[in-house]
């Protein structure tokens, strides 16, 4: 009886094998591609025009004189402007402020605009100005600064001056 049982699992398994590979397809040597689609337009009836190159005049620097100048105006003006904001500090000159110090990329001018800043906030003269809203308008324009002035001998004193202005505008909005 074991015997049968065994022979006759043996010839289904046979069976199956031989249905398998009579089933199986022929395997095709090589596979078939479609065609590249057609190249269109956007536009229905247009040709695609190329992009030309920008003139090479449009992406040279201007010559050092006038970047010097221009730096230097820049300058000019942020100092003229912090003396101006002495005399009537508030929220919105000094942003303005601030963002003239940093425009000007000098980090000497950027801190004493921030140290004049914190100061007039510390003092009271700073009207309609919170504390994380001063924090915030001076580490946003900490960043207009190139990365070489950052890095500076003077960037160093401008960092810590911001260290010391998180330090004390965060002791008012979180007090111990």
């Amino acid at each position: 009886m074991v015997t049968f049982l065994i022979t006759s699992v043996l010839v289904l398994g046979l069976i199956a094998i031989a249905i398998y590979f009579w089933q199986k397809p022929a395997r095709k040597r090589e596979t078939a591609e479609l065609p590249p689609p057609p190249a269109a337009s956007l536009f229905a009836d247009e040709q695609p025009q190329l992009i030309e190159a920008p003139e090479q005049h449009l992406l040279e620097e201007p010559p050092p004189i006038q970047q010097s100048a221009e730096r230097e105006a820049k300058r000019a003006a942020a100092r003229e402007f912090i003396e101006t904001w002495k005399a009537r500090p508030d929220r919105a000159s000094t942003a303005r402020m601030l963002h003239l110090a940093a425009d000007a990329d000098d980090a000497e001018i950027f801190n004493n605009a921030a140290e004049l800043a914190l100061d007039a906030w510390l003092h009271g003269t700073l009207s309609g100005l919170l504390a994380a809203d001063l924090y915030n308008l001076l580490n946003s324009e900490y960043w207009l600064l190139s990365s070489a002035t950052r890095s500076s001998g003077a960037g160093f004193v401008l960092k810590r001056t911001l260290s010391r202005a998180k330090r004390e505008l965060e002791s008012v909005n979180h007090p111990h």
